[in-house]
């Protein structure tokens, strides 16, 4: 009998979009929320005995318990922390959604992984040509963007088997939205939201089949993930990489013909290092029309859906790690993600000086400093050594006999298996995680030495740059001085701002007092940015800093600033500018000088890009949904020519603008920072019949009454 598309839809969205249970479900939508408290959490949990057993497992070890073992599930969450109540569910629905991936087992999966991993090479090497500097978030974008055929497969494998490996293209969508009423990249893009990763992640799937001239002011990651698709297509076509394709990713036209010579290469080069079979004659026609690639370069799909569900995890637990920014703070958390994502009942870090031959515990936490006596030789005597020196995964298993000092370490972690692993990029100053286990765990766990390759790699680098983000705070040097030249810029642009407003208003005023006008609120306006200007000079030398604001009233600032700008003479002659305020009143969660200050940078930029006239519109659209929550959405609209191509990846730099004078290029990043700081977002769309600023803003409950120092 013939399967009805609801059906379908059915099996798709309960199945695999994402495939994990409801209660694994909801316990990551309460985190996220982050509405509710730990009782709640405890109560959602308990309804999943086996994840339930997970979580008390890792609070109660050493590394997270301060006190007796908690004696339930609200405590032992309490004890984890949400943080990493996150990365342990995160854990949990990766590994469960990849394991659904069962039902394409039947298919041959090496042509599907061949086009993958061409389009993540193509991704890492277009981040670094654009500057972008997650590029292993860009790998991972591009390894995922056809995630959604293999979901499609899985749930609906009767109807889909036969378009599995159809041309990757506009048709396939086509068809599948016909027969499916779903496409592969809206697919993917739900199983990567089921899983809670980051959004752009999601983006970067959903709109790569978008045409690449849609994408120029998309988020980087969405418009390199669609150029890598382009280039892993194009790679093998007689005609190349196009040279629309080339030159958006940065690349000349001899650089991108390298870069399609030597993608096979780099294919089976990668192939070899996972230890994975390279087929020599595997569907050549097939491959040569979906990847471009010699058929010398196809992976065996079961090791790869392994691969790619351990870097969803070490990227994730990467992201956590950069929120610390101080060496012994990383240290312990490195620590406590691998008892999350290793299984380790006990985990410490041993770390040793330029010309030490020794290993010591390093961030010992209270409790646990009687390990500070303990020593191990850098030498192959011992696991840490062993990791330290040669760089790889080193495993005390038994019949192997322990060494004294790791006989002492077997007995304080009261188990029988130890592995290490060097998180430093070199044995010279070595860092090694030393984590315990039980022997049969350890053996499952030599099995996964990519995961704890791609772990130490990552980690240890997000230590290193720790490190040296603490040294450069501890001693001035030529960095150091650079980081204070460029604040005092930031400074000298900021001020320059109110001082020509200032400027502009004090003429009005003289014009006023000839024809014997009043000032009204003109001298209240000259105040105010009279304060501002000192306020951005105490700001920089950290002296009577100003309490911030609660809020801001969107619409009055914004009704203030095109007031301001138009009522000065601060605009050029031809140029008219309008505010257009949201039906309700609404107030955002940022300070109203700093959202002020926004307002001026970007209107004055609008107004010098449009030297011949034009218009400029600030707009409120109050209230809009985006990535699950409500922001409040504010645009600054011009009619100028535009921002060349070349400017846009960097465009929030501060060195990305062409314009003169000696603060050329700061506006933009600090309206960047300032956003950001606030807990909110900003992107630019531009082409030559304008271009807008879009803002979004955290959401603050209205008060009817304006704060001081904001104007309606």
């Amino acid at each position: 009998m013939e399967t009805s598309v609801p059906d379908i839809q059915h099996r798709l969205m309960a199945a695999s979009l994402p495939a994990l249970p409801q209660v694994l479900v909801q316990l990551i939508s309460h985190c996220e929320s982050e509405e509710g408290g730990m009782a709640a959490l405890a109560e959602l949990l308990s309804r999943d005995a086996a994840l339930a057993m997970k979580v008390l497992r890792v609070a109660a070890s050493p590394v997270y318990r301060r006190g007796p073992v908690p004696a339930n599930l609200e405590q032992a969450l309490t004890a984890i922390g949400i943080d990493m109540v996150r990365t342990l569910l995160l854990t949990e629905s990766v590994y469960q959604t990849f394991n659904g991936f069962a039902a394409t087992r039947g298919i041959d999966l090496r042509p599907f992984w061949a086009h993958a991993i061409a389009t993540a090479i193509s991704a890492r090497a277009i981040a670094d040509k654009l500057g972008y500097a997650q590029v292993e978030e860009a790998y991972l974008a591009g390894l995922l963007h056809d995630i959604g055929r293999l979901a499609l497969v899985t749930a609906a494998p009767d109807e889909y088997a036969a378009n599995f490996h159809a041309e990757d293209d506009d048709a396939l969508c086509a068809t599948e939205e016909r027969t499916l009423e779903i496409t592969h990249p809206e697919a993917g893009a739900l199983l990567i939201e089921g899983l809670a990763l980051d959004s752009f992640l999601a983006d970067s799937i959903r709109y790569h089949h978008e045409p690449l001239e849609r994408l120029q002011t998309s988020h980087p990651l969405v418009r390199l993930t669609a150029l890598a698709d382009a280039f892993a297509t194009h790679a093998g076509s007689a005609d190349g990489i196009p040279p629309a394709v080339a030159r958006m990713a940065g690349f000349s036209q001899e650089e991108a013909r390298e870069h399609a010579q030597t993608l096979a290469e780099q294919i089976a080069h990668l192939a070899a290092s996972l230890g994975i079979e390279v087929a020599k004659e595997t569907r050549p026609a097939l491959l040569a029309r979906r990847t471009g690639l010699a058929a010398t370069a196809i992976l065996g799909g079961d090791r790869l859906n392994e691969k790619v569900r351990d870097l969803i995890l070490v990227s994730k637990t990467a992201e956590e790690l950069r929120k610390f920014h101080d060496a012994n703070a990383c240290t312990r958390a490195i620590v406590k993600s691998s008892v999350v994502l290793f299984g380790f009942s006990d985990a410490i870090v041993l770390s040793g000086s330029a010309g030490s031959d020794i290993l010591t515990p390093a961030a010992l936490e209270d409790g646990r400093m009687r390990l500070s006596g303990l020593s191990l030789p850098l030498d192959e005597g011992n696991i840490a050594g062993m990791a330290a020196l040669h760089g790889i995964a080193a495993f005390h298993i038994p019949p192997r006999v322990a060494s004294v000092v790791e006989d002492q370490l077997l007995r304080f972690f009261k188990t029988n298996a130890l592995v290490a692993l060097r998180l430093s990029p070199s044995a010279e100053e070595p860092v090694v995680l030393l984590g315990a286990m039980s022997a049969g765990q350890a053996q499952l766990l030599r099995n996964r030495q990519h995961l704890l390759g791609d772990f130490g790699r990552q980690s240890g680098a997000i230590l290193g740059q720790t490190v040296q983000h603490n040294d450069k705070a501890g001693f001035p040097d030529a960095a150091l001085a650079s980081e204070f030249q460029l604040a005092a810029r930031r400074v000298a642009h900021e001020v320059n701002n109110p001082l020509s407003i200032i400027k502009n208003y004090l003429a009005l005023l003289d014009r006023k007092a000839d024809n014997k006008q009043a000032f009204g609120d003109d001298l209240s306006v000259v105040t105010e940015e009279v304060d501002r200007v000192a306020q951005i000079v105490n700001d920089f030398a950290q002296e009577h800093q100003a309490r911030p604001d609660d809020s801001a009233d969107v619409n009055g600032a914004l009704a203030h600033a095109a007031r301001m700008f138009s009522e000065s003479g601060s605009l050029h002659p031809e140029v008219r500018i309008a505010h257009h305020a949201s039906r309700e009143p609404v107030r955002a969660a940022i300070d109203s000088r700093v959202f002020n200050q926004i307002l001026i940078n970007l209107v004055k930029n609008a107004n010098e890009a449009m030297a011949n006239g034009g218009r400029i519109d600030l707009r409120n659209a109050g209230l809009v949904p985006r990535d699950g929550r409500h922001w409040i959405a504010v645009s600054v609209i011009d009619t100028g020519p535009g921002i060349p191509d070349t400017l846009m990846p960097r465009l929030f730099s501060p060195i990305a603008s062409a314009k003169d004078g000696p603060n050329r290029g700061l506006g933009l990043s600090i309206v960047h920072d300032l956003v950001t700081k606030a807990g909110g977002q900003i992107s630019c769309r531009s082409s030559n019949a304008g271009t807008v600023f879009d803002i979004l803003l955290r959401h603050a409950p209205f008060h009817a009454q304006p704060e001081p120092g904001e104007r309606g």
